[in-house]
């Protein structure tokens, strides 16, 4: 893409509001969740300014950010990219409430069937890790969560960007833990972890980051059974959303209750015809990277993980 081609300046807003609890100073440090009706504060970065031009991506229109530059050479270009899917869990008076008012006929059979099968075979249990884990069960756990992770993908032949920066996901995690800014979810098979599940938590949201499973397990639709687990907790926990983030997935498709969408914003200055071409020009790309999504070549037929997958196993050898 261009503004990695050129350097533009860019971030994520979702992993920094998320992960890292702060925003861009282009924007308010009040946020309001429009689902909710309610609002929190967030800690700004940097300092609002830049010469040219600034993208950040994927903003959840379900929560609302006021402009906070007041700069006039300054302009805005709001771009409409893919949907986001969450659970509202509000309103719903324990886990089986929800599964009778959300899923199919077919698909409440499948996850009993699932259910039962898988707790009569095993010794099951599950754990949520929020607000108290020891260091050493966390630094064992996160090996498993690693392992876990790679086969799943390599058997998917897929690449996870999530893999490379893994010693500092690891690092900045267990904290937030014990500060109920993240949790970790396992289901356990006697003593043996068999899916995991890292989420960040902020107000009345909670955000799932990474979920991942032992593909021995895979014909017990151990995301279904994970999930259940998750709205269960949540629920008991008065916790409003459970955000699954944006790629469509039947399993999304599934359990979510409500759809919403991702926003890029654009920031150019007006005075500067460079930054007006570079506004445009990503403009136009954004829409045709979308225009390929709503035409399923990108995310169907040609789906970029997957190459760079192909890629890295003929470029990196063991």
């Amino acid at each position: 893409m261009i503004h990695k081609l050129f350097s533009i300046r860019n971030s994520h807003l979702i992993f920094d509001l998320f992960l890292n609890k702060k925003i861009s100073s282009l924007y308010d440090a009040k946020v309001f969740n429009t689902l909710t009706q309610n609002s929190f504060s967030i800690e700004n970065i940097g300092k609002g300014n830049f010469k040219n031009i600034y993208l950040i991506k994927d903003i959840p229109n379900y929560l609302s950010f006021t402009l906070h530059f007041k700069d006039s050479s300054f302009k805005l270009k709001k771009i409409l990219q893919y949907k986001g899917y969450l659970i509202k869990t509000e309103g719903f008076v324990d886990v089986n409430n929800f599964i009778n008012s959300t899923l199919n006929k077919r698909n409440k059979k499948n996850l009993k069937a699932k259910t039962n099968k898988l707790y009569r075979n095993h010794n099951i249990r599950s754990h949520f890790f929020f607000g108290q884990i020891d260091k050493q069960d966390y630094e064992i756990l996160f090996e498993d969560f690693y392992r876990l992770l790679e086969t799943r993908f390599k058997k998917k032949k897929v690449h996870n960007r999530y893999l490379l920066n893994w010693d500092d996901l690891k690092a900045s995690t267990f904290q937030k833990i014990l500060d109920k800014k993240a949790s970790l979810h396992v289901i356990y098979d006697d003593l043996k972890p068999i899916a995991i599940t890292l989420n960040f938590h902020l107000s009345d949201i909670v955000f799932s980051h990474i979920q991942t499973y032992d593909v021995d397990y895979s014909k017990y639709n151990m995301g279904d059974i994970s999930m259940v687990n998750h709205i269960e907790w949540l629920i008991h926990n008065n916790i409003a959303i459970f955000d699954l983030s944006m790629g469509h997935t039947y399993y999304k498709e599934k359990w979510s209750n409500h759809q919403y969408y991702f926003f890029h914003h654009i920031f150019y200055n007006k005075k500067s015809i460079l930054s007006i071409l570079f506004a445009k020009i990503i403009t136009h790309e954004l829409k045709l990277l979308q225009f390929l999504r709503d035409k399923n070549i990108i995310g169907n037929f040609f789906v970029f993980d997957k190459l760079l997958y192909i890629y890295k196993s003929k470029v990196v050898r063991p």
